[in-house]
């Protein structure tokens, strides 16, 4: 029997221009604190304490702008790239609701191909896009193009793994649609291994720092994600540009 509409898989593409970013329940909102917090302690242990507010940050993929905006409050200036124009515009009216339209800025763009001139950023980050990109090579090479000498590339992304594809797809897609986990959100081909990421950042004189779980921890009678040794599901790390 032929799938109704409500229960087709959508494409990515279709998924990304309809995503509801900013609902309370959706999974990115719900960890974009942590999210935000990684990527501050990163360009601390690069560049020093209280160096969050020096930097111009590139987003690579920034949907509907939630990691832009949480660090442009932190006092950060924030450009956000991305190919849906449908979540540029959420990212846009979003920042503007709040008055921080003059610290995030959103660009339409690929990460293949990003418009910006050699060395352009201080700080690039890129977190649950690169197992969404069509082309993961070019993009980490655009990355390490754009990125300055002594910069620092943040990333998060998918193991490639049984467990993860049990996660996020077989129970997630099921069970988590509420939550943004819809079906066709993640494809498992297009997961990424640490030691595959590892070469392709190599690849273009990006050494990688840390590569860690992103997994959950108690904080006292709260559930909160952070950094850990388990890697099986998702992984966060970071990497600088030879000088």
């Amino acid at each position: 029997m032929a799938k109704s509409e409500g229960e087709r898989k959508r494409s990515q593409e279709e998924i990304f221009n309809t995503y509801a970013w900013w609902d309370k329940g959706c999974a990115l909102n719900l960890i974009n604190t942590e999210r935000c917090d990684y990527i501050e302690s990163c360009i601390e242990r690069v560049f020093g304490s209280h160096t969050l507010q020096q930097q111009e940050i590139l987003e690579i993929g920034c949907g509907g702008g939630l990691i832009c905006e949480e660090l442009a409050r932190r006092g950060a200036t924030t450009i956000g790239i991305d190919i849906s124009q449908a979540a540029l515009n959420t990212a846009r009216e979003h920042v503007q609701q709040i008055d921080l339209g003059h610290m995030a800025h959103f660009e339409h763009g690929a990460a293949e191909m990003l418009p910006y001139a050699n060395g352009s950023f201080s700080v690039i980050a890129c977190l649950d896009v690169l197992e969404h990109v069509r082309d993961l090579q070019a993009t980490i090479r655009e990355i390490a193009r754009v990125l300055a000498p002594g910069g620092v590339f943040i990333f998060d992304t998918i193991n490639r793994t049984l467990i993860s594809r049990l996660a996020l797809i077989w129970v997630g897609e099921r069970l988590f649609r509420r939550n943004g986990l819809v079906p066709g959100l993640h494809d498992y081909r297009s997961f990424i291994k640490p030691h595959e990421l590892q070469t392709q950042l190599s690849a273009y004189d990006l050494q990688v720092h840390e590569m860690v779980g992103f997994m959950p921890h108690l904080a006292g009678t709260r559930i909160t994600l952070g950094p850990g040794w388990f890697k099986s599901v998702s992984y966060v790390g970071y990497a600088t540009r030879g000088r």
